[in-house]
């Protein structure tokens, strides 16, 4: 462990990496709210409502975090991200919340591209 302060988060990039952020919790919600709609039953509701965000999770944590071991590089990284909030997007259209499915991948594409111009993010 360093004792190097992190670095401080102003301006433009430091409000789209808070708002990458929030899209990436949002990732996680909207895939816990879909899970919650595919189960047959509470067990599988439960079960797909925990598995489905605990995997998108791990990829991300694997091959998207900046701190990742195993940071795949760009343009995979990007396409990742793409895949992962298009799913997220399709899986919330089919369980009926169509608005929230195309608001969720839309912001959080378009937040996963605007990342790798402002902040600098590859």
């Amino acid at each position: 462990m360093t004792s190097e302060p992190a670095p401080r988060l102003s301006g433009v990039a430091g409000v789209v990496l808070t708002v990458r952020f929030l899209t990436e919790l949002a990732l996680l919600g909207g895939l816990a709210l879909a899970g919650t709609q595919l189960g047959s039953g509470v067990a599988l509701a439960i079960v797909d409502a925990v598995l489905l965000p605990v995997a998108a999770a791990a990829l991300w944590g694997l091959f998207v975090a900046p701190r990742a071991r195993r940071r795949l590089p760009e343009p995979a990284r990007f396409l990742l991200e793409f895949a992962l909030f298009a799913v997220t997007g399709v899986v919330l259209a089919l369980v009926g919340w169509l608005v929230a499915g195309i608001a969720l991948a839309v912001v959080g594409i378009g937040v996963a591209a605007l990342t790798r111009v402002v902040a600098k993010d590859g």
